[in-house]
């Protein structure tokens, strides 16, 4: 009878044990589905962050736009003596735009600082999920669960510019110009 109890005590502990590692196994797989789920999710709200971001910025510069031409008809009229108001310059522009200032150039400009902190924000949220991902795959044991299960590591897309890519790959950025000739 004690040989019984004992056979059952090891295929116990023996069942517990496949158990237990099945669900390490369970979770393992489970956490890694879940980071490629929400890098996929952060991936659309990099795509649509940047559309937003651009969105924003054309439609305030087209009313910028609008404004210049309006301002460069002006300034035609005025030059060739077309405009019929026998005024000055100054008198012509205050006339089209009674509240011409800078507000229209400060907002695009504060919609580029805007959008353009938030894209970036995205991307860094991006680049630490990548870095759980791969620490999930490249560290033991989930390494071995993930291997052996065949799953591959989530992959993400950083937008940058070529200048940025040169001066990492050369190490210099030489180029301290703010406005380029």
């Amino acid at each position: 009878m004690s040989g019984k109890i004992v056979v059952l005590a090891i295929v116990g502990i023996l069942l517990f044990v496949v158990v237990g590692f099945l669900m390490y196994v369970v979770g393992i797989a489970n956490k890694d589905k879940s980071q490629d789920n929400l890098i996929a999710a952060k991936k659309q709200e990099q795509k649509s962050n940047y559309d937003n971001m651009w969105k924003k910025i054309s439609q305030v510069a087209q009313v910028t736009d609008a404004q210049k031409d309006a301002l460069k008809e002006i300034f035609v009229s005025a030059k060739t003596g077309d405009s019929g108001q026998g005024g000055t310059m100054i008198k012509l522009i205050h006339q089209a735009f009674p509240n011409v200032d800078t507000s229209t150039f400060n907002n695009l400009q504060n919609i580029i600082t805007s959008s353009r902190d938030s894209f970036t924000f995205t991307q860094k949220e991006l680049i630490d999920l990548k870095r759980e991902n791969d620490n999930l795959h490249d560290l033991f044991p989930s390494s071995v669960v993930l291997s052996f299960l065949g799953r591959q590591k989530s992959e993400i897309t950083i937008v940058t510019s070529s200048r940025t890519e040169n001066a990492i790959e050369t190490g210099k950025d030489d180029d301290v110009s703010v406005f380029r000739k």
